[in-house]
């Protein structure tokens, strides 16, 4: 990561063995931002979150964070938000009293509890209880109450499983500007690409129970809110003005990660049903790496390299990058001068 950006670091020394399962884990994990824990099903995604958070009763090591021995700290004591794949609401509560519950452990302000409800749109939903919610409401309460418990850091844990491709695609905007909004840094586990392209400012990867290292940054673009109406807010990106969906403030840092869904021409695309087209100049292309590395308005972004008109295109050659769709999120505003470890 850049030297510039202030990041608390997770410390972690960690074993576990099982009858079935070894998970044997040494790292210091830079939290600024979204850190996504990936890998496949059984590869300790889980179990190392718990660890993380005091809840495994077989680990043995050390965890720190932010140079604080949490080794011997209970899971109270550590002030950690924890989200369930379950959501584990109190059922008895109505959706104010499982905040209060949160509220209540550290004392939490009441007016950060009135912005975790405004932050989540939690308003028309207070006096319900949990067995009216529909999914996607329950998974946005789980992270209220986690947020209202003040922590220093959110531990996620497949937040949206179970869910389906158009509810997960509504709560992660709320994913992403929870964790903006209340500079929280989140370790957050999934094994799903399209999460991960979203909401992941960088990827720590898992299996068989030891970190195999970190993954290249998802490329994305970086613009800033101008302007703002209810439901939407205005990006200035590339000197190009877009209305996107969202809820933001003027001067807040977007990003619109790309992932895979973008299209790159040498030739202009013309008349084109893409939400948005730029045009970029190659500063180099390496098939060797497999890296296509372009600049637009000042930004580098570095590409899967695909071969254009048969061949290496030369430094300086235009280049024009489509999006067939938009998805953008408010991030960190220090996180755009923020590479991956």
């Amino acid at each position: 990561m850049s030297d510039s950006v202030a990041s608390d670091v997770l410390a972690v020394d960690l074993q576990i063995t099982y009858s079935d399962f070894a998970l044997d884990v040494a790292a210091d994990i830079p939290l600024t931002g979204i850190t996504a824990l990936s890998g496949a099903s059984g590869s300790g995604k889980t179990t190392l979150l718990r660890a993380i958070a005091g809840l495994e009763r077989h680990a043995k090591g050390q965890v720190s964070f932010a140079g604080q021995d949490w080794t011997n700290l209970p899971a109270a004591a550590r002030g950690v938000g924890y989200v369930f794949q379950d959501a584990r609401l109190f059922p008895h509560l109505d959706v104010a009293g499982n905040l209060a519950y949160g509220a209540k452990r550290r004392a939490t302000p009441a007016a950060q509890i009135t912005a975790v409800i405004d932050a989540l749109d939690l308003g028309p939903l207070l006096h319900r209880v949990p067995a009216t919610l529909s999914g996607g409401e329950t998974r946005r309460v789980a992270l209220g109450r986690a947020l209202a418990s003040g922590p220093r850091i959110l531990l996620m844990d497949e937040p949206l499983t179970g869910l389906d491709r158009a509810r997960k695609a509504d709560l992660m905007p709320y994913i992403a500007r929870a964790v903006a909004s209340f500079d929280v840094p989140a370790l957050y586990v999934t094994h799903s690409a399209a999460e991960i392209s979203f909401l992941a400012d960088r990827t720590l990867n898992i299996a068989d129970g030891q970190l195999t290292g970190w993954s290249p940054a998802v490329p994305r673009l970086i613009g800033q809110v101008v302007d703002t109406a209810p439901g939407q807010v205005e990006l200035a990106i590339a000197g190009t003005h877009i209305w996107l969906p969202g809820h933001g403030a003027i001067d807040q840092v977007w990003t619109i990660p790309l992932g895979q869904n973008y299209l790159i021409s040498a030739d202009p695309p013309g008349m084109s049903n893409a939400a948005l087209t730029l045009q970029a100049t190659i500063d180099q292309a390496d098939p060797g790496s497999g890296t296509l590395t372009v600049q637009i308005a000042g930004q580098h972004l570095h590409l899967p390299w695909r071969r254009l008109d048969g061949g290496v295109p030369p430094a300086g050659s235009p280049l024009w990058l489509s999006l067939p769709n938009l998805a953008a999120r408010p991030i960190h505003t220090e996180l755009h001068i923020t590479d991956s470890p």
